[in-house]
Protein backbone atom coordinates (compact mmCIF):
# COMPACT_ATOMS: atom_id res chain seq x y z
CA UNK A 1 0.00 0.00 0.00
CA UNK A 2 1.39 3.44 -1.22
CA UNK A 3 2.30 6.24 1.62
CA UNK A 4 2.73 9.52 2.31
CA UNK A 5 5.79 10.05 4.55
CA UNK A 6 5.33 13.54 6.19
CA UNK A 7 8.42 15.90 7.73
CA UNK A 8 8.09 19.39 9.75
CA UNK A 9 11.40 21.20 10.08
CA UNK A 10 13.69 17.99 8.75
CA UNK A 11 11.79 15.55 11.47
CA UNK A 12 9.74 12.57 10.92
CA UNK A 13 6.24 13.50 12.39
CA UNK A 14 4.12 11.28 10.52
CA UNK A 15 3.21 8.62 7.72
CA UNK A 16 -0.66 8.01 6.63
CA UNK A 17 -1.56 5.76 4.16
CA UNK A 18 -3.08 5.72 0.73
CA UNK A 19 -5.78 3.11 1.47
CA UNK A 20 -8.57 4.42 -0.26
CA UNK A 21 -9.61 5.64 -4.01
CA UNK A 22 -9.04 9.26 -3.14
CA UNK A 23 -6.96 10.94 -0.08
CA UNK A 24 -7.70 14.66 0.32
CA UNK A 25 -4.85 16.84 1.87
CA UNK A 26 -5.71 20.15 3.33
CA UNK A 27 -5.86 22.54 6.24
CA UNK A 28 -10.04 22.42 6.15
CA UNK A 29 -11.34 19.78 8.58
CA UNK A 30 -13.21 17.77 6.34
CA UNK A 31 -9.84 16.64 4.59
CA UNK A 32 -8.65 13.00 5.13
CA UNK A 33 -5.00 14.14 5.92
CA UNK A 34 -5.36 17.94 8.29
CA UNK A 35 -2.56 20.23 8.04
CA UNK A 36 -2.54 23.08 10.33
CA UNK A 37 -0.86 25.63 7.90
CA UNK A 38 -2.18 28.94 6.62
CA UNK A 39 -0.47 28.87 3.74
CA UNK A 40 -2.13 25.54 2.78
CA UNK A 41 -5.27 25.76 1.48
CA UNK A 42 -8.78 23.97 3.13
CA UNK A 43 -8.45 21.43 0.01
CA UNK A 44 -5.12 22.20 -1.29
CA UNK A 45 -4.27 18.39 -3.37
CA UNK A 46 -5.62 15.02 -3.50
CA UNK A 47 -4.18 11.68 -4.53
CA UNK A 48 -6.05 9.53 -6.78
CA UNK A 49 -4.94 5.83 -6.65
CA UNK A 50 -5.88 3.38 -8.97
CA UNK A 51 -4.35 0.19 -7.46
CA UNK A 52 -1.01 0.09 -9.63
CA UNK A 53 -0.48 4.49 -10.01
CA UNK A 54 -1.36 7.40 -7.88
CA UNK A 55 -2.24 10.67 -9.41
CA UNK A 56 -2.00 13.78 -8.26
CA UNK A 57 -4.61 16.46 -8.67
CA UNK A 58 -4.10 20.08 -7.14
CA UNK A 59 -6.98 21.91 -5.48
CA UNK A 60 -5.65 25.24 -4.52
CA UNK A 61 -5.50 26.71 -8.08
CA UNK A 62 -2.35 27.48 -7.54
CA UNK A 63 -0.40 24.52 -7.97
CA UNK A 64 1.15 21.75 -5.99
CA UNK A 65 4.88 21.99 -5.73
CA UNK A 66 6.39 18.72 -6.76
CA UNK A 67 9.94 18.32 -6.69
CA UNK A 68 10.18 22.00 -7.10
CA UNK A 69 7.95 22.51 -9.26
CA UNK A 70 4.07 23.39 -9.44
CA UNK A 71 1.73 20.46 -10.49
CA UNK A 72 -2.07 20.44 -11.34
CA UNK A 73 -1.82 17.03 -12.42
CA UNK A 74 -0.07 14.33 -12.95
CA UNK A 75 1.54 10.77 -12.21
CA UNK A 76 3.53 10.42 -8.59
CA UNK A 77 6.71 8.36 -8.76
CA UNK A 78 8.41 7.07 -5.95
CA UNK A 79 10.21 9.38 -3.53
CA UNK A 80 8.11 12.03 -5.15
CA UNK A 81 8.44 15.50 -2.82
CA UNK A 82 5.20 17.46 -2.48
CA UNK A 83 5.54 20.64 -0.39
CA UNK A 84 2.96 21.59 1.86
CA UNK A 85 3.53 25.27 3.85
CA UNK A 86 5.94 24.13 6.14
CA UNK A 87 5.42 20.62 5.63
CA UNK A 88 6.91 18.53 3.31
CA UNK A 89 5.67 14.62 2.15
CA UNK A 90 7.13 12.00 0.49
CA UNK A 91 5.60 9.43 -1.46
CA UNK A 92 6.07 6.02 -1.28
CA UNK A 93 4.55 3.37 -3.70
CA UNK A 94 5.25 0.80 -1.25
CA UNK A 95 4.80 1.87 2.45
CA UNK A 96 7.30 1.28 4.84
CA UNK A 97 5.14 0.10 7.38
CA UNK A 98 5.28 -3.97 7.25
CA UNK A 99 9.05 -3.55 7.84
CA UNK A 100 9.56 -0.06 9.64
CA UNK A 101 6.13 0.54 11.32
CA UNK A 102 4.47 4.49 11.08
CA UNK A 103 6.56 7.28 12.85
CA UNK A 104 5.17 9.12 15.49
CA UNK A 105 5.80 12.61 16.72
CA UNK A 106 8.54 12.83 19.05
CA UNK A 107 10.08 9.17 18.32
CA UNK A 108 13.51 8.24 19.15
CA UNK A 109 15.95 7.17 16.85
CA UNK A 110 16.37 3.97 18.87
CA UNK A 111 12.48 3.37 18.65
CA UNK A 112 12.43 3.97 15.06
CA UNK A 113 15.38 1.68 14.97
CA UNK A 114 13.39 -1.30 15.97
CA UNK A 115 11.02 -3.70 14.59
CA UNK A 116 7.54 -3.59 15.99
CA UNK A 117 6.98 -6.94 15.07
CA UNK A 118 9.58 -7.46 17.31
CA UNK A 119 7.05 -6.23 20.22
CA UNK A 120 4.41 -8.21 18.92
CA UNK A 121 2.85 -9.62 21.96
CA UNK A 122 4.68 -7.63 24.79
CA UNK A 123 2.36 -6.57 27.16
CA UNK A 124 1.38 -3.19 27.01
CA UNK A 125 -0.28 -0.11 28.22
CA UNK A 126 -1.56 3.21 27.83
CA UNK A 127 0.59 6.18 30.14
CA UNK A 128 -2.71 8.99 30.86
CA UNK A 129 -1.24 12.22 31.14
CA UNK A 130 -3.39 15.03 32.32
CA UNK A 131 -1.04 17.97 33.32
CA UNK A 132 0.71 16.72 36.58
CA UNK A 133 -1.16 13.75 37.13
CA UNK A 134 -0.48 10.20 35.00
CA UNK A 135 -2.01 7.28 35.66
CA UNK A 136 -1.59 3.98 33.90
CA UNK A 137 -4.17 1.88 31.89
CA UNK A 138 -3.00 -2.01 31.00
CA UNK A 139 -4.00 -2.87 27.90
CA UNK A 140 -5.69 -6.62 28.08
CA UNK A 141 -7.68 -6.75 24.87
CA UNK A 142 -7.21 -5.98 21.71
CA UNK A 143 -9.31 -3.46 21.01
CA UNK A 144 -11.10 -0.58 23.58
CA UNK A 145 -12.16 2.18 23.49
CA UNK A 146 -11.45 6.07 25.27
CA UNK A 147 -14.01 8.91 26.22
CA UNK A 148 -15.84 10.23 28.95
CA UNK A 149 -18.85 7.74 28.94
CA UNK A 150 -18.48 5.10 32.31
CA UNK A 151 -18.79 2.37 29.11
CA UNK A 152 -15.39 2.76 28.03
CA UNK A 153 -12.77 0.35 28.71
CA UNK A 154 -10.83 3.39 29.43
CA UNK A 155 -12.43 6.23 31.16
CA UNK A 156 -10.65 9.54 30.59
CA UNK A 157 -12.51 12.65 32.40
CA UNK A 158 -11.25 15.48 30.18
CA UNK A 159 -14.15 18.41 29.18
CA UNK A 160 -12.68 18.51 25.54
CA UNK A 161 -13.11 14.67 24.88
CA UNK A 162 -16.28 13.36 23.57
CA UNK A 163 -17.95 10.30 25.55
CA UNK A 164 -16.68 7.68 22.93
CA UNK A 165 -13.86 9.36 21.67
CA UNK A 166 -11.21 6.94 20.28
CA UNK A 167 -11.32 3.10 19.48
CA UNK A 168 -7.54 1.30 19.74
CA UNK A 169 -6.93 -1.80 18.37
CA UNK A 170 -3.99 -3.42 18.73
CA UNK A 171 -2.76 -6.29 15.93
CA UNK A 172 0.81 -6.64 14.43
CA UNK A 173 2.37 -5.13 16.77
CA UNK A 174 1.21 -1.49 16.11
CA UNK A 175 -1.88 0.24 17.44
CA UNK A 176 -4.56 1.10 15.04
CA UNK A 177 -6.41 4.51 16.27
CA UNK A 178 -9.48 5.07 15.00
CA UNK A 179 -11.15 8.71 15.54
CA UNK A 180 -15.16 7.68 16.16
CA UNK A 181 -16.30 11.64 14.65
CA UNK A 182 -15.17 13.10 18.17
CA UNK A 183 -16.19 17.03 18.62
CA UNK A 184 -12.57 18.42 19.13
CA UNK A 185 -10.35 15.81 17.24
CA UNK A 186 -7.66 13.61 17.90
CA UNK A 187 -3.83 15.04 17.45
CA UNK A 188 -0.56 13.36 16.24
CA UNK A 189 1.89 16.75 17.46
CA UNK A 190 -0.21 19.74 15.88
CA UNK A 191 -1.73 16.98 13.28
CA UNK A 192 -4.88 15.90 13.38
CA UNK A 193 -5.66 12.14 12.50
CA UNK A 194 -8.54 10.24 11.73
CA UNK A 195 -7.18 6.65 10.98
CA UNK A 196 -3.65 6.10 11.52
CA UNK A 197 -1.19 3.06 12.43
CA UNK A 198 1.35 4.16 14.92
CA UNK A 199 3.83 1.97 17.14
CA UNK A 200 4.74 2.00 20.91
CA UNK A 201 6.25 5.08 22.26
CA UNK A 202 3.86 7.15 20.32
CA UNK A 203 1.72 10.15 22.02
CA UNK A 204 -1.49 10.86 20.77
CA UNK A 205 -3.50 13.97 22.42
CA UNK A 206 -7.42 14.52 22.78
CA UNK A 207 -8.05 17.60 24.70
CA UNK A 208 -6.01 18.20 27.55
CA UNK A 209 -4.80 14.79 27.80
CA UNK A 210 -2.04 12.76 26.55
CA UNK A 211 -2.19 9.28 25.76
CA UNK A 212 1.11 7.53 25.38
CA UNK A 213 1.27 3.60 24.25
CA UNK A 214 4.36 2.14 25.87
CA UNK A 215 5.41 -1.75 27.12
CA UNK A 216 4.25 -2.42 29.97
CA UNK A 217 6.16 -1.94 33.54
CA UNK A 218 8.01 -5.40 34.40
CA UNK A 219 6.77 -5.18 37.52
CA UNK A 220 2.94 -3.52 37.87
CA UNK A 221 3.33 -2.61 41.65
CA UNK A 222 5.63 0.38 40.30
CA UNK A 223 2.78 1.69 38.32
CA UNK A 224 0.65 4.58 39.30
CA UNK A 225 -2.54 4.03 41.21
CA UNK A 226 -4.46 6.87 39.99
CA UNK A 227 -1.32 9.46 40.65
CA UNK A 228 -0.39 7.26 43.69
CA UNK A 229 3.58 6.16 42.86
CA UNK A 230 5.88 3.80 44.76
CA UNK A 231 6.59 0.56 45.36
CA UNK A 232 7.13 0.80 49.54
CA UNK A 233 5.21 -1.73 51.01
CA UNK A 234 3.06 1.27 52.80
CA UNK A 235 2.00 2.59 49.61
CA UNK A 236 0.97 -1.18 48.80
CA UNK A 237 -1.07 -0.96 51.70
CA UNK A 238 -2.53 2.44 51.47
CA UNK A 239 -3.40 1.40 47.88
CA UNK A 240 -5.03 -2.27 48.97
CA UNK A 241 -6.74 0.39 51.57
CA UNK A 242 -8.00 2.93 49.10
CA UNK A 243 -9.53 -0.18 46.72
CA UNK A 244 -11.48 -1.78 49.57
CA UNK A 245 -13.40 1.38 51.32
CA UNK A 246 -13.90 3.51 48.38
CA UNK A 247 -17.13 1.81 47.25
CA UNK A 248 -18.30 2.50 50.87
CA UNK A 249 -19.98 5.88 51.58
CA UNK A 250 -18.74 5.79 54.95
CA UNK A 251 -16.19 9.20 56.14
CA UNK A 252 -12.50 8.85 55.34
CA UNK A 253 -9.65 10.80 57.64
CA UNK A 254 -6.19 10.95 55.42
CA UNK A 255 -3.81 12.00 58.32
CA UNK A 256 -0.12 12.74 57.32
CA UNK A 257 2.39 15.60 56.95
CA UNK A 258 2.06 18.44 54.59
CA UNK A 259 2.78 17.95 50.68
CA UNK A 260 2.54 13.59 51.39
CA UNK A 261 -0.17 14.20 48.70
CA UNK A 262 -3.60 13.85 50.62
CA UNK A 263 -5.34 15.54 47.36
CA UNK A 264 -4.06 12.64 45.24
CA UNK A 265 -5.71 9.68 47.94
CA UNK A 266 -8.89 11.67 47.95
CA UNK A 267 -9.52 11.46 44.60
CA UNK A 268 -7.96 8.36 43.99
CA UNK A 269 -11.08 7.56 46.58
CA UNK A 270 -13.36 9.30 44.97
CA UNK A 271 -12.41 7.64 40.95
CA UNK A 272 -12.68 4.21 42.52
CA UNK A 273 -16.05 4.92 44.06
CA UNK A 274 -19.93 4.51 42.82
CA UNK A 275 -19.66 8.13 42.80
CA UNK A 276 -16.99 8.78 40.16
CA UNK A 277 -19.12 10.29 37.61
CA UNK A 278 -20.61 12.66 40.36
CA UNK A 279 -18.90 15.81 41.45
CA UNK A 280 -15.67 16.16 43.54
CA UNK A 281 -15.11 19.34 45.54
CA UNK A 282 -12.07 20.04 47.02
CA UNK A 283 -12.29 22.78 50.45
CA UNK A 284 -9.26 23.84 51.47
CA UNK A 285 -10.59 25.17 55.05
CA UNK A 286 -7.09 26.86 56.09
CA UNK A 287 -7.53 29.17 53.00
CA UNK A 288 -11.12 30.46 53.07
CA UNK A 289 -11.47 33.14 56.18
CA UNK A 290 -13.12 32.42 59.34
CA UNK A 291 -16.31 34.87 58.01
CA UNK A 292 -17.16 33.54 55.00
CA UNK A 293 -16.40 29.46 55.76
CA UNK A 294 -20.03 28.79 56.85
CA UNK A 295 -20.80 30.77 52.96
CA UNK A 296 -18.46 28.35 50.95
CA UNK A 297 -19.75 25.13 53.27
CA UNK A 298 -23.20 25.86 53.31
CA UNK A 299 -24.36 28.83 51.06
CA UNK A 300 -26.06 32.04 51.38
CA UNK A 301 -29.46 33.38 50.62
CA UNK A 302 -30.15 36.86 49.14
CA UNK A 303 -29.60 39.51 51.98
CA UNK A 304 -28.17 36.74 54.13
CA UNK A 305 -25.12 39.13 54.77
CA UNK A 306 -23.93 42.62 53.53
CA UNK A 307 -22.30 42.03 50.19
CA UNK A 308 -24.91 38.51 49.18
CA UNK A 309 -26.79 39.90 46.04
CA UNK A 310 -27.89 36.73 45.00
CA UNK A 311 -28.52 33.19 46.69
CA UNK A 312 -25.51 30.77 46.74
CA UNK A 313 -25.19 27.08 46.84
CA UNK A 314 -22.37 25.80 49.16
CA UNK A 315 -19.90 23.24 48.45
CA UNK A 316 -22.45 20.64 50.38
CA UNK A 317 -25.33 21.63 47.21
CA UNK A 318 -22.43 21.31 44.77
CA UNK A 319 -20.70 17.85 45.91
CA UNK A 320 -24.31 16.42 46.36
CA UNK A 321 -24.06 13.00 44.55
CA UNK A 322 -20.50 12.93 44.81
CA UNK A 323 -17.80 13.86 47.14
CA UNK A 324 -16.59 16.24 49.41
CA UNK A 325 -12.80 16.96 50.48
CA UNK A 326 -12.17 19.21 52.98
CA UNK A 327 -8.48 19.62 53.44
CA UNK A 328 -6.78 21.08 56.48
CA UNK A 329 -10.12 20.00 58.71
CA UNK A 330 -8.54 20.98 61.86
CA UNK A 331 -8.70 24.94 61.14
CA UNK A 332 -12.57 24.57 61.54
CA UNK A 333 -13.80 26.83 64.38
CA UNK A 334 -15.36 24.90 67.05
CA UNK A 335 -18.97 26.54 66.13
CA UNK A 336 -18.74 25.27 62.83
CA UNK A 337 -17.73 21.56 63.77
CA UNK A 338 -20.94 21.60 65.33
CA UNK A 339 -22.94 22.46 62.23
CA UNK A 340 -20.65 19.85 60.06
CA UNK A 341 -21.39 17.02 62.89
CA UNK A 342 -25.13 17.84 62.27
CA UNK A 343 -24.67 17.56 58.41
CA UNK A 344 -22.84 14.06 58.49
CA UNK A 345 -25.13 12.94 60.79
CA UNK A 346 -28.61 13.69 59.30
CA UNK A 347 -27.77 14.62 55.91
CA UNK A 348 -29.27 17.93 56.47
CA UNK A 349 -27.33 21.54 55.87
CA UNK A 350 -28.59 25.14 55.96
CA UNK A 351 -28.05 27.67 53.73
CA UNK A 352 -26.71 31.23 55.92
CA UNK A 353 -30.02 33.12 56.36
CA UNK A 354 -32.18 30.56 55.17
CA UNK A 355 -35.41 29.25 57.10
CA UNK A 356 -35.64 25.43 56.04
CA UNK A 357 -32.81 22.81 55.80
CA UNK A 358 -31.99 21.38 52.91
CA UNK A 359 -31.06 17.28 52.62
CA UNK A 360 -27.86 16.53 50.27
CA UNK A 361 -26.41 12.79 50.07
CA UNK A 362 -22.34 13.86 50.00
CA UNK A 363 -19.48 11.14 51.07
CA UNK A 364 -17.10 13.47 53.35
CA UNK A 365 -13.53 12.74 53.23
CA UNK A 366 -11.29 14.97 55.74
CA UNK A 367 -7.61 15.41 55.67
CA UNK A 368 -5.27 17.63 57.89
CA UNK A 369 -1.60 17.40 59.43
CA UNK A 370 -2.56 17.87 62.64
CA UNK A 371 -2.81 15.49 65.51
CA UNK A 372 -6.88 15.79 65.67
CA UNK A 373 -6.87 13.25 68.83
CA UNK A 374 -4.30 15.27 70.94
CA UNK A 375 -6.73 18.39 69.43
CA UNK A 376 -9.79 16.83 70.55
CA UNK A 377 -8.57 15.99 74.07
CA UNK A 378 -7.07 19.08 74.51
CA UNK A 379 -10.69 20.66 73.71
CA UNK A 380 -9.35 22.57 70.53
CA UNK A 381 -11.64 19.71 68.34
CA UNK A 382 -14.81 18.57 68.62
CA UNK A 383 -14.61 14.46 70.15
CA UNK A 384 -17.67 14.07 68.76
CA UNK A 385 -16.80 15.49 65.08
CA UNK A 386 -13.38 13.18 65.07
CA UNK A 387 -14.85 9.70 65.84
CA UNK A 388 -17.32 10.79 63.03
CA UNK A 389 -14.66 11.62 60.60
CA UNK A 390 -12.57 8.62 61.24
CA UNK A 391 -14.61 6.15 60.84
CA UNK A 392 -12.06 5.04 58.47
CA UNK A 393 -8.27 6.87 58.81
CA UNK A 394 -6.22 6.38 56.29
CA UNK A 395 -2.22 7.10 57.42
CA UNK A 396 0.19 8.88 54.46
CA UNK A 397 3.92 7.94 55.12
CA UNK A 398 6.18 10.85 55.21
CA UNK A 399 9.01 10.36 52.31
CA UNK A 400 11.94 9.91 54.48
CA UNK A 401 10.36 6.68 55.36
CA UNK A 402 10.34 5.34 51.73
CA UNK A 403 13.61 6.31 50.46
CA UNK A 404 13.10 3.18 47.84
CA UNK A 405 10.71 5.13 46.50
CA UNK A 406 12.70 8.32 45.86
CA UNK A 407 13.79 7.31 42.86
CA UNK A 408 10.81 6.13 41.28
CA UNK A 409 9.16 9.58 42.15
CA UNK A 410 12.22 11.51 40.84
CA UNK A 411 12.17 9.86 37.72
CA UNK A 412 8.28 10.70 36.86
CA UNK A 413 8.50 14.11 38.08
CA UNK A 414 11.31 14.46 35.28
CA UNK A 415 8.89 13.15 32.85
CA UNK A 416 6.28 15.34 33.57
CA UNK A 417 7.99 18.48 33.19
CA UNK A 418 10.54 17.68 30.90
CA UNK A 419 10.40 19.80 27.49
CA UNK A 420 8.34 17.64 25.52
CA UNK A 421 10.65 15.38 23.14
CA UNK A 422 13.36 15.50 25.26
CA UNK A 423 14.79 12.80 27.14
CA UNK A 424 16.18 13.67 30.60
CA UNK A 425 17.77 10.99 32.44
CA UNK A 426 18.98 11.61 36.12
CA UNK A 427 22.28 10.41 36.83
CA UNK A 428 23.25 7.75 39.95
CA UNK A 429 24.79 10.62 41.98
CA UNK A 430 22.16 12.41 41.61
CA UNK A 431 19.40 9.69 42.85
CA UNK A 432 22.00 9.37 45.66
CA UNK A 433 21.99 13.24 46.40
CA UNK A 434 18.24 12.58 46.45
CA UNK A 435 18.25 10.20 48.75
CA UNK A 436 20.43 11.32 51.23
CA UNK A 437 17.94 14.49 51.97
CA UNK A 438 15.56 14.56 54.50
CA UNK A 439 12.67 15.65 52.80
CA UNK A 440 10.72 18.15 55.11
CA UNK A 441 8.50 19.36 52.27
CA UNK A 442 7.95 15.22 51.49
CA UNK A 443 6.65 14.99 47.60
CA UNK A 444 5.62 18.46 47.66
CA UNK A 445 9.39 19.37 48.17
CA UNK A 446 10.79 16.62 45.67
CA UNK A 447 8.59 18.09 42.97
CA UNK A 448 9.93 21.66 43.50
CA UNK A 449 13.11 20.34 43.67
CA UNK A 450 13.21 17.93 40.30
CA UNK A 451 11.57 20.89 38.49
CA UNK A 452 14.16 22.95 39.10
CA UNK A 453 17.28 20.88 38.62
CA UNK A 454 15.39 20.54 35.34
CA UNK A 455 15.75 24.15 34.82
CA UNK A 456 19.55 24.36 35.98
CA UNK A 457 20.92 21.40 33.99
CA UNK A 458 22.81 22.07 30.90
CA UNK A 459 22.74 19.23 28.70
CA UNK A 460 20.49 15.41 28.49
CA UNK A 461 20.91 14.57 31.94
CA UNK A 462 20.59 16.08 35.66
CA UNK A 463 23.67 15.92 37.41
CA UNK A 464 24.15 16.19 40.97
CA UNK A 465 25.56 19.81 40.83
CA UNK A 466 22.65 21.06 39.63
CA UNK A 467 20.20 19.49 42.63
CA UNK A 468 19.81 22.45 45.34
CA UNK A 469 17.16 22.06 48.21
CA UNK A 470 15.35 24.58 49.67
CA UNK A 471 17.05 24.91 52.78
CA UNK A 472 20.32 26.13 50.37
CA UNK A 473 18.26 29.18 49.79
CA UNK A 474 17.71 32.21 52.58
CA UNK A 475 16.24 35.42 52.29
CA UNK A 476 18.43 38.16 51.25
CA UNK A 477 18.80 41.78 49.97
CA UNK A 478 17.01 41.67 46.95
CA UNK A 479 12.85 41.58 48.11
CA UNK A 480 13.04 38.10 49.72
CA UNK A 481 13.40 36.28 46.14
CA UNK A 482 14.94 33.21 47.96
CA UNK A 483 18.14 33.74 45.86
CA UNK A 484 21.07 32.62 47.88
CA UNK A 485 25.08 34.26 47.58
CA UNK A 486 26.71 31.60 48.71
CA UNK A 487 28.33 29.32 46.37
CA UNK A 488 26.85 25.58 46.60
CA UNK A 489 30.07 23.20 46.75
CA UNK A 490 31.21 22.45 43.09
CA UNK A 491 30.31 25.23 41.37
CA UNK A 492 32.64 27.43 39.55
CA UNK A 493 31.91 31.55 40.44
CA UNK A 494 30.65 31.63 36.41
CA UNK A 495 27.79 28.58 36.99
CA UNK A 496 26.63 30.49 39.94
CA UNK A 497 26.37 33.68 38.24
CA UNK A 498 24.27 32.04 35.25
CA UNK A 499 22.33 29.97 37.90
CA UNK A 500 21.67 33.25 40.12
CA UNK A 501 20.61 34.83 36.56
CA UNK A 502 18.03 32.42 35.71
CA UNK A 503 16.74 32.41 39.55
CA UNK A 504 15.78 36.36 39.15
CA UNK A 505 14.63 35.83 35.41
CA UNK A 506 12.28 33.13 36.82
CA UNK A 507 11.41 34.33 40.04
CA UNK A 508 10.41 37.52 37.99
CA UNK A 509 8.28 35.94 35.15
CA UNK A 510 6.38 33.73 38.13
CA UNK A 511 5.44 37.63 39.54
CA UNK A 512 4.27 38.78 36.65
CA UNK A 513 3.20 36.13 34.58
CA UNK A 514 4.50 38.05 31.30
CA UNK A 515 7.33 37.94 29.38
CA UNK A 516 7.10 41.56 27.76
CA UNK A 517 6.79 42.56 31.57
CA UNK A 518 9.69 40.42 32.69
CA UNK A 519 11.77 41.76 29.75
CA UNK A 520 11.18 45.70 30.69
CA UNK A 521 11.26 45.29 34.49
CA UNK A 522 14.90 43.60 34.44
CA UNK A 523 16.14 46.16 31.44
CA UNK A 524 16.37 43.28 29.11
CA UNK A 525 15.79 43.06 25.42
CA UNK A 526 12.97 41.26 24.26
CA UNK A 527 15.23 39.48 22.13
CA UNK A 528 17.75 38.87 24.57
CA UNK A 529 14.93 37.08 27.15
CA UNK A 530 13.60 34.86 24.09
CA UNK A 531 17.08 34.03 23.48
CA UNK A 532 17.56 33.13 27.26
CA UNK A 533 14.44 31.19 27.34
CA UNK A 534 15.40 29.24 24.26
CA UNK A 535 18.37 27.95 25.74
CA UNK A 536 17.17 26.88 28.66
CA UNK A 537 14.30 24.74 26.99
CA UNK A 538 11.45 26.70 28.88
CA UNK A 539 9.40 28.64 25.69
CA UNK A 540 5.88 28.14 24.81
CA UNK A 541 5.07 26.29 21.57
CA UNK A 542 4.49 29.58 19.86
CA UNK A 543 7.99 31.19 20.40
CA UNK A 544 9.31 28.29 18.09
CA UNK A 545 8.88 31.21 15.14
CA UNK A 546 10.28 34.00 16.59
Amino acid sequence: MPELVFFRRGEEVLRVGVDKERVVLGRGERCDVVIPDPDVSRQHVALVYDGTRCTLEDLSGKGTLVAGKAMKHGELSDGADITLGQWRAVFRERGGSEAEGPTGVGRRTDVQAKDPQDEEGQPAQVRVKQGATELLHEITTESFTIGKDPSNALVVQDRFISSRHLKVTRREGLFHVLDMNSTNGTFLGSVRIFDVEVPLHTTVRVGETELTFEPQSQSRQDASFHGLIGNDPSVRNLVELIERVAPSSAAVAILGESGTGKELVARALHTCSTRADKPFIPVNCAAISKDLIESELFGHEKGAFTGAQASRRGAFEEAHGGTLFLDEIGELSLGLQAKLLRALESGEIKRVGASRPAHVDVRIIAATNRDLLGDSREGRFREDLYYRLCVIPLVLPPLRNRKGDISTLAEHFVRTYAPRGQAVKLTPATVDKLQQHAWPGNIRELRNVVHRALLLRKGPRIDATDISFDQEYSRGPMGGAGLSLEMPVGMTLEQMMQQLERQIIESTLRRYNSRERTAKELGLARSTLFKRLREWGITKNEDEGE
